[in-house]
């Protein structure tokens, strides 16, 4: 049952992922951040739905009704949140028999909302409990209690950080605990930075909390797409250095600076990113693509290329056409991982960090970058090695200025972590609030995202910026709806 709603909201998900990384510039000015919020309200709708009707299953007992409606009230719950982060201001159901206009509500009780759905989700049991059921319910794509743990800690973070209700830090800190210290789930860091890509990615490991399942083969129409990442692909014996579209990209030059030479993530993310050549060695009847030559088939010269080749992702899905050389890229046969255990350590080290707990919030940020460091062992940083190297803070910190702002070093850490997986323009609205409260001395919005964002003026945020415009089609049949001020503005 959530199996089937979720994967439509994966729909406006999926594509907010990637819109709201902008690690490259996107123009305020164009149509780049108007989305439409069906999707979200589809699955209130199909929440509502059971939500409204379990009372008529006279058959079934409370105890066999409770995980349909505690399914919903996660789902539930998802759509508000989202719905808060995208858009701002938005209308609240009133179930499915009110059929009435309904403008936006602030929100304050959007969140109001999400918060109310997620707590009554929590009395899903723990995600090793599910998996007793059914085979089916082995997708962690089913809300569990750690699932709605993990969105509750960044609803509570969200509300610290946007609408400045401080005291929300300490209830995110909390949500975060319950997770890192197995209260409501088991979940395990994984030891190296290319077991993130080959495992955790792919979906189903210990580190994953919350995914949703997409696999390509099966379903193109509801795959998930990573459209910004360009690919190295080799498909029937064939190279194609190019496949995917390269747009957004990092550069090698950003990658060279975001990522010290010790750090593992900047080889196992980032395909090549050191080497002037890529080989097609034959090894046996096989090709394989290299950085080294061996019994060297092709060699490609990469030394002329700006843009990298994202490595994180590892099983993009091609179809081979009839009438095009070139292969089809058709989405992920990984799953959309959208909450695991190493945003969840950054996240309390943020929390922590702004409730003044230096100690701590650098604890936490060694400890994820001690696994980047290669000095992880069985989910647990090895005594006797060499901290030095990453322990807050390092030289390169202090080079960089981050001695001097705890707050930034863990958004920047979460920059490296996390990267590509839909973060980040979260994380820089979160902290960017902060900066306009004087909470912090770093101005997020204006220098972490592009040219066009220096331009905006602190009443331009205030007045919904941040927030996507709202598609033409939000405003059928309901004359209640209102841009938000900052876009109002902007289309008159």
């Amino acid at each position: 049952m959530t199996t089937v709603f979720l994967s439509q909201w994966t729909e406006a998900a999926g594509d907010m992922a990637e819109v709201n990384e902008h690690f490259l510039p996107t123009d305020l000015t164009s149509w780049g951040m108007v989305f439409d919020w069906a999707p979200f309200f589809r699955l209130i709708y199909q929440a509502d739905l059971i939500l409204d009707n379990a009372h008529r299953f006279e058959s079934l007992t409370k105890e066999e009704l409770e995980p349909y409606v505690l399914q919903a009230y996660f789902a539930k719950g998802v759509a508000y949140f989202y719905l808060a982060m995208t858009f701002g201001d938005a209308p609240i159901s009133k179930g499915t028999l009110f059929i009435e206009k309904l403008p936006q509500s602030p929100m304050s009780e959007v969140l109001d909302m999400a918060d109310s759905c997620l707590s009554k989700a929590l009395k899903l049991p723990v995600y090793e409990e599910m998996v007793s059921a059914t085979s089916e319910a082995r997708m962690k794509q089913y809300g569990s209690k750690g699932a709605a743990v993990a969105l509750l800690a960044h609803l509570h973070a969200w509300r610290a950080g946007v609408e400045g209700k401080k005291e929300c830090w300490a209830k995110a800190e909390e949500y975060c605990s319950m997770i890192i210290e197995g209260r409501v789930g088991n979940y395990k860091m994984v030891d190296t930075p290319e077991e993130v890509c080959v495992n955790v990615l792919k979906g189903g490991s210990d580190e994953s909390i919350w995914e949703i399942y997409s696999d390509a083969s099966e379903n193109k129409e509801y795959a998930y797409r990573n459209d910004f990442v360009r690919f190295p692909v080799l498909l029937n014996g064939e190279f194609y250095p190019g496949a995917g579209i390269p747009y957004p990209y990092l550069t090698k030059e950003t990658v060279h600076n975001m990522y010290s030479m010790g750090d593992l993530r900047r080889e196992s993310y980032y395909y090549a990113l050191d080497a002037d050549f890529i080989y097609l060695n034959k090894v046996g009847e096989n090709v394989v693509v290299g950085t080294t030559p061996g019994d060297v088939v092709l060699k490609y010269d990469v030394r002329e290329l700006d843009e990298t080749y994202m490595y994180k992702f590892r099983y993009p899905y091609y179809e081979k056409n009839e009438y095009d050389p070139r292969p089809s890229f058709r989405g992920m046969s990984q799953n959309k991982v959208l909450y695991r255990l190493a945003d969840i350590y950054l996240l309390r080290a943020e929390c922590r960090a702004r409730q003044n707990k230096r100690d701590l919030a650098v604890s936490d940020l060694n400890y994820v970058r001690g696994r980047a460091y290669g000095n992880m062992e069985d989910g647990n940083i090895k005594n006797g090695d060499d901290v030095s190297r990453y322990s807050y803070p390092t030289s390169e910190d202090i080079k960089n200025g981050l001695d001097a702002n705890l707050c930034l070093a863990i958004f920047k850490e979460r920059e490296k972590e996390l990267s590509y997986e839909g973060y980040r323009y979260y994380d820089i609205m979160r902290n960017g609030y902060c900066f306009l409260r004087g909470e912090d001395s770093h101005d997020y919005i204006r220098k972490e995202i592009s040219k066009y964002y220096e331009q905006l003026t602190d009443q331009d945020i205030k007045d919904g910026a941040m927030y996507c415009m709202l598609m033409d089609v939000c405003f059928d049949n309901n004359d209640l709806i209102r841009q938000n001020r900052y876009w109002n503005r902007r289309i008159q």
